[in-house]
């Protein structure tokens, strides 16, 4: 009698291994590229409301001389690589690690005018673009973030 023999499974762990890594390994460089997407927003955010803070205090009643006078009430929209405009200039130390080209800094004045306790609104864009283009696709996404306070001063 002969007795039933085991199949045969060489190297089926290496296989199931290299599969459960593969999917492992996806997940976390895709969660560590979300958060780092999440990381680059929260930036934009900071930096659009130091540039709100600081356009606050360059109303129509700012000295002229004082850190580029007063700002506005004419729109301004340029790249963060502009140099000479005392709205970029604020904000440019703080985009740490972004593109400047792609960057925009947009500083507005909702009402027309720059007069004490009218809002100021500075709005600061930016693209990303996924690390792991095979999940998130390769296109890149805008990111932008607004922040609006009223002028004191």
């Amino acid at each position: 009698m002969r007795l039933p023999q085991k199949p045969i499974r060489r190297g089926a762990a290496l296989v199931e291994g290299t599969i459960v890594l593969m999917v492992f390994l996806t997940l976390l460089f895709g969660m560590l590229d979300l958060g780092i997407a999440v990381l680059r927003f929260n930036t934009l955010s900071e930096v659009a409301r130091n540039g709100a803070r600081e356009a606050t205090v360059h109303g129509k009643l700012a000295p002229a001389g004082w850190q580029g006078g007063p700002w506005g009430p004419a729109t301004i929209d340029v790249s963060a690589s502009t140099n000479g405009v005392p709205a970029v200039d604020a904000v440019r130390p703080l985009l740490v690690g972004f593109n400047l080209e792609e960057t925009r800094i947009k500083v507005e004045w909702p009402s027309g005018v720059n007069d004490l306790q009218q809002p100021v609104r500075v709005t600061v864009s930016s693209s990303y673009r996924p690390m792991m283009p095979f999940l998130f696709g390769t296109q890149s996404f805008s990111l932008s973030a607004s922040s609006t306070m009223p002028i004191a001063h």
